[in-house]
């Protein structure tokens, strides 16, 4: 091999090292650089309406990741998302107006979103349309038939609890159905008897059908088992409800919005 052969070898094997050793030893992006990058594609892609990004971009504005908290503006693109049918969006809007902590509480925009969510076989928003139209306020009517009406929909022991507790308490006596109460009741009872809930709905279930000596007794039981539970800090209500049957009154509630 004549000298300019060798030199022309040595010139590509050491360009080929040399790369290889530029890759092998590149320095990492920025962090910073990564997020930037990304939220700025995420926005890009928002604003050309992108409904998933429009979501994204929400959540991020509520809650102050890798942009500045912006609680107004995050609900905008939440909003965009929600109204393209981005389901995650419509739920996120729908819990966060019931519930009223990063936002404030807004009982008709809940529902709407609830509603649309509910068309869609989500048994969640059932389960909160039932507190909304049980409590009403903030925009929204209460009608305990509407209530028991989704919760009936969802058809697990709370919910069916929860309608015999309506059944019975409802300050509306058209809705009222001491009979039917002690029904769903008793089968609740059956199935877990030292559930203090159980035992507290049966109690007002006989109460509303005159039978207050059975509430009492019932209600006592309800005590006892509340006692033997993490709950104890419920029983200034639980005492309150056996005096009024004590008092041969039946008892009257609007049940208060869920968390």
């Amino acid at each position: 091999m004549n000298c300019r052969s060798l030199i022309m070898s040595l010139s590509i094997i050491c360009g080929v090292a040399v790369s290889s050793h530029v890759q092998a030893f590149s320095l990492p992006q920025p962090a910073s650089e990564i997020k930037a990058s990304k939220l700025a594609h995420i926005e890009l892609r928002a604003n050309h309406g992108d409904a998933e990004a429009e979501f994204l971009l929400g959540l991020m504005y509520l809650s102050g990741r890798f942009v500045t908290e912006d609680k107004p503006l995050g609900m905008q693109w939440m909003q965009r998302a929600a109204e393209q049918g981005h389901d995650k969006a419509q739920q996120t809007l729908a819990d966060l107006t019931f519930e009223g902590n990063i936002v404030s509480r807004d009982l008709a925009t809940a529902e709407r979103w609830y509603l649309s969510l509910s068309e869609q076989g989500n048994k969640w928003a059932e389960f909160r349309l039932g507190f909304i139209y049980a409590a009403g306020g903030e925009g929204v009517e209460r009608n305990c038939g509407k209530a028991v009406e989704r919760f009936n929909a969802v058809g697990d022991d709370v919910s069916r609890g929860n309608v015999a507790w309506i059944l019975a308490t409802c300050p509306e006596a058209e809705y009222r159905n001491g009979t039917k109460a002690v029904e769903i009741a008793q089968s609740l009872v059956e199935s877990n008897e030292q559930d203090p809930t159980n035992l507290d709905n049966l109690a007002a279930a006989y109460a509303e059908l005159g039978d207050f000596q059975l509430a009492i007794q019932t209600q006592q039981k309800a005590i006892d088992a509340l006692k033997q539970t993490a709950e104890i800090n419920r029983s200034d209500e639980f005492e309150q409800r056996l005096q009024t049957y004590q008092s041969k009154q039946p008892y009257r509630e609007i049940i208060p919005l869920g968390q």
